[in-house]
């Protein structure tokens, strides 16, 4: 979460770089002397507000509640590969090491889902604001955490979750890591997953924000350092996206109004650009998430420019900035200020975003830095302009630093607040038929359940990383998942997917995976699409025996 009230750029003696400008290089001077993390938000939820002032049209709402509630505090959503959500169970005391599964019903909804536990954690690893990802193989991976249970710790601990076996294995940390943290990650191009380093030694008198990085060998469960070449600023507080490129597009939280890619053939970071109006709220170093479009284009959401950090009442009454990577030009543009709702900013200050099967983007606000009440804008991508959605039924009690979004395979977001309140989103438009993946190969086109089959196609991870949300939660859904409905019945279930060979969002990128029916799936005559984030393939006719 928040990391220091006062940025690094001040403490070396002015702005990171003028519009526009290159900054020199090891401007950045490491270790960052001077700067230190420090705790924001608190553990917990926002003061309620008395009232939430809206400025969507009466009309339908788009929101559903789930059938079933679920029995726990939830926070942290991952999409498996099976098609079922993983949920992390986050009491507003802080984090637990209990997950929980959202498994869909016969004909594939989620509303009507049923709940169930799956193992917890390894001991004492109850982390809060964490890195995580689905890896290519079908684990989880949850490395690090700002706190253990209630204590702010910045952990370097990890652990790798095998839904096979329902069982879960300790990661040992990066060499020479004595903390991760509230770390960003990602999955790359070609399936390795990398971590950033938010600081080191972060809770002694001394701490250093770092660069450093490292890359996964999910066989060996170990790491590979990389010294975060090129980097002009710390990890610390920034999201990563994935780009079409291959590299990773992250906006500096310390250096503003800097960007910067990460280019993995040279394990390097370079200059990527000023943005116009920094999305980066400086008085807090937090930043709104960044969600990639189909196209390569980055929607930024702002955090604001408020100082008033809550619990302070917020006063700021000026337009929130929001900025726009355009991939093809390379360059940054201004995005559509967020409204202010009721004379107040709103922003984005630790929140989520959601790609939407239109290729609009669905994200939330609340006033200031971490206040009540909560409000929802659609981003449109062909106008750069926002439209208002109707409010949640829970909205004078959030704010955006614990709410969730996810991306399910039906193309409806899944919502929730850390309430028993979970909700789904269901959006009006269609994606582009150039956008839907593809299959040119499937190994047999006679299925028998509990075997595994292998099908390669075109975009089968889609145009996008699906959801983002920052440092501190990463859910995203760019990978294959296979779906199969019986044709007689309308019985859908989800085969597991694995062994994908690249998650890249690059248009027409190749790849292939593993598919493991599922024992519930019926026999006789059926049709198989897979999905991205989403959006489904033409289906294929295939046979289960």
């Amino acid at each position: 979460m928040a990391a220091s009230i006062v940025s690094l750029a001040a403490m070396m003696g002015g702005n990171a770089a003028a519009a526009g400008e290159n900054p020199a290089a090891g401007q950045a001077a490491q270790p960052f002397a001077g700067a230190r993390p420090i705790l924001g938000p608190p553990v917990g939820r926002a003061k309620p507000a008395t009232s939430v002032p809206s400025l969507a049209p009466a009309g339908p709402s788009p929101w559903q509640a789930l059938k079933h509630a679920p029995p726990f505090d939830p926070g942290t959503m991952l999409l498996a590969s099976d098609g079922t959500v993983l949920v992390h169970s986050e009491p507003p005391s802080g984090g637990t090491s209990a997950w929980y599964k959202l498994t869909p019903d016969s004909k594939g909804s989620y509303v009507d889902g049923t709940w169930s536990t799956i193992a917890s954690m390894p001991s004492g690893y109850d982390p809060l604001y964490f890195g995580s990802a689905i890896l290519p193989d079908g684990r989880m991976i949850v490395e690090g955490g700002e706190y253990l249970g209630g204590t702010p710790a910045w952990t370097n601990k990890g652990a790798i979750y095998n839904p096979v076996t329902n069982t879960w294995r300790p990661v040992p940390p990066p060499a020479g890591w004595a903390n991760i943290g509230d770390a960003q990650s990602d999955v790359l191009a070609n399936g390795t997953y990398m971590l950033a380093q938010a600081c080191q030694n972060c809770t002694s008198s001394s701490p250093i924000l770092t660069t450093d990085d490292a890359l996964f060998n999910a066989t060996g469960l170990n790491w590979t350092v990389i010294p975060g070449q090129g980097k002009n600023d710390p990890n610390d507080e920034e999201g990563w996206n994935l780009l079409p490129s291959g590299q990773l597009l992250t906006v500096d939280t310390w250096l503003t109004p800097t960007t910067e890619l990460f280019t993995p053939s040279s394990l390097s970071w370079s200059f990527a650009g000023n943005t116009v109006r920094s999305p980066v709220n400086s008085a807090a170093v937090e930043i709104g998430p960044q969600v990639v479009m189909p196209g390569g284009n980055t929607f930024v959401v702002g955090a604001g420019t408020s100082r008033d950090i809550a619990p302070a009442k917020c006063t700021t009454d000026t337009p929130a900035p929001t900025a726009l990577y355009d991939y093809a030009a390379g360059k940054w543009v201004n995005g559509p200020a967020i409204p202010t709702i009721g004379g107040l900013q709103y922003d984005s200050a630790d929140g989520p975003g959601s790609i939407l099967p239109d290729g609009n983007v669905l994200f939330d606000v609340s006033p200031c830095v971490y206040n009540a009440p909560l409000a929802f804008f659609l981003y449109h991508a062909s106008t750069n302009t926002l439209s208002p959605v109707p409010d949640v039924p829970n909205a004078a009690n959030d704010s955006t630093y614990y709410t969730r979004l996810l991306v399910l395979p039906n193309g409806q977001i899944l919502f929730n607040d850390g309430s028993s309140q979970m909700l789904v989103y269901t959006a009006g438009g269609t994606p582009k038929p150039a956008w839907a993946p593809s299959i040119t190969s499937i190994s047999t086109t006679t299925l028998t359940p509990g075997r595994t089959a292998r099908l390669s196609g075109i975009q089968l991870a889609g145009l996008s990383q699906g959801a983002a949300y920052g440092d501190d939660v990463q859910d995203n859904t760019n990978f294959p998942l296979v779906r199969i409905t019986n044709s007689k019945s309308g019985v859908v279930t989800y085969a597991r997917t694995s062994h994908w060979t690249s998650v890249s969002i690059a248009p027409g990128a190749a790849s292939s995976t593993d598919f493991t029916v599922s024992t519930a799936t019926p026999a006789g005559a059926s049709t198989l699409v897979v999905i991205a984030n989403g959006i489904a393939s033409a289906p294929v006719p295939v046979t289960i025996r």
